[in-house]
């Protein structure tokens, strides 16, 4: 990975407790996440009531408030930013002071937060006027508190592209080399993101001398996205503790789960190599994937979160494998899939896209989507 960043590990700070002495068993996703503010939105139904998102109130729906001609509910939103905002600012605090908890860390987790010197907030929550509200609140009750220093920036990338990017950067070099074995000036990559509610994927074009990725016409580091829907909330209630034994009826719904997410990650790789060969591009093999949960080296996916039913190593489940072997039934041989995290590429991806713009030090991205991730690195 070029333009010296270096990652010291998975943010992965949702449980982190202790961040507000009255109430210590609340974590930091409770506190500052999309769920934490769809849930200070629905403590003033009267007011977000009309602004709901397919009949439900959501972060979305204090998005939507404030963007509205309703002077009340434009200051109802800014007063839930604040909140959220001020949230946000004591776990930042907790996390670079070395004071927060979370179960399993050890020193070393815990010292690689410490002395933040930038932090960029994304997910969905990082989003257009309300991120820049957000973040302009987080600095305000940061400087409040001492940590002036501190610098807070809104993501470029907020949504599933992070993730195809930060995968296809984490993995440039192995492109690139490819790339210059088969004597080509550019090459096409294709990247995913394995989300919640939505897997995305990316093509991108790669000078192979340079490492540099080809802007669109629309001046984004993509050529094509696609991205298509999980079944989550219709299929996927029955797996929403990972921890319990499942029945043998849940064993074989979750595994019909788990081949209908892969039949429709290799589509929307059949799409982006129908638009490369559009495109006159030759493709490269390896593929990046960004996933939630740990990757290991052989290909399994350690600790997946229960949206992603028997995918884990525990499972016997080995993702890259089977991605491969989805890929062979559809004639596509010689793909490789790297796995990485989708915290520490989404990082990545608005880190290595903004890089001017981060402060030289210790960095974190914070992820508040419809739960909270991220990763903490270093840029020289």
């Amino acid at each position: 990975m070029e333009k010296s960043l270096k990652i010291l590990g998975n943010g992965q700070v949702w449980d982190l407790k202790g961040i507000l002495p009255a109430t210590p068993q609340k974590t930091f996703e409770d506190l500052f996440s999309g769920r934490a503010l769809g849930r200070m939105a629905r403590g003033n139904r009267k007011i977000f009531s009309r602004f709901k998102e397919k009949g439900k109130i959501t972060g979305l729906s204090v998005t939507k408030a404030l963007l509205s001609r309703k002077p009340q509910a434009r200051r109802m939103a800014l007063m839930l930013l604040e909140d959220l905002a001020k949230n946000a600012a004591l776990g930042i605090e907790a996390l670079t002071e070395g004071k927060g908890i979370k179960e399993k860390w050890l020193d070393k987790e815990r010292r690689y937060w410490r002395n933040l010197d930038s932090v960029v907030i994304g997910g969905g929550v990082s989003e257009g006027a309300t991120g820049r509200i957000l973040v302009t609140l987080i600095k305000r009750h940061l400087s409040k508190n001492g940590h002036f220093h501190i610098q807070v920036h809104q993501a470029r990338f907020p949504g599933k592209e992070a993730g195809f990017l930060g995968a296809l950067i984490n993995i440039l070099e192995v492109i690139c080399n490819e790339g210059k074995r088969k004597e080509l000036e550019k090459i096409a990559a294709v990247a995913l993101d394995l989300g919640r509610e939505e897997i995305g994927v990316g093509l991108l074009a790669i000078e192979t001398d340079s490492g540099r990725i080809i802007l669109s016409k629309k001046k984004q580091p993509w050529l094509i996205q696609y991205s298509v829907k999980t079944p989550y909330q219709r299929q996927l209630k029955i797996f929403l503790d990972a921890r319990r034994d499942y029945t043998k009826r849940e064993r074989i719904k979750g595994g019909q789960i788990r081949g209908l997410i892969l039949k429709r990650i290799a589509n929307l790789i059949v799409q982006a190599l129908n638009k490369t060969q559009e495109l006159g591009l030759v493709c490269s093999g390896n593929i990046g994937v960004a996933i939630p949960g740990a990757p290991s080296a052989d290909g399994f996916i350690i600790d997946s979160t229960n949206y992603l039913p028997f995918f884990r190593k525990q499972d016997g489940f080995n993702f890259a494998r089977a991605l491969a072997e989805t890929f062979n039934k559809r004639g596509l041989s010689g793909y490789r899939a790297h796995l990485i995290n989708d915290g520490i590429a989404a990082g990545i991806a608005n880190t290595y896209f903004d890089f001017p713009k981060i402060r030289r030090g210790k960095f974190a991205f914070l992820g508040v989507g419809s739960g909270l991730g991220g990763c903490v690195g270093l840029k020289g």
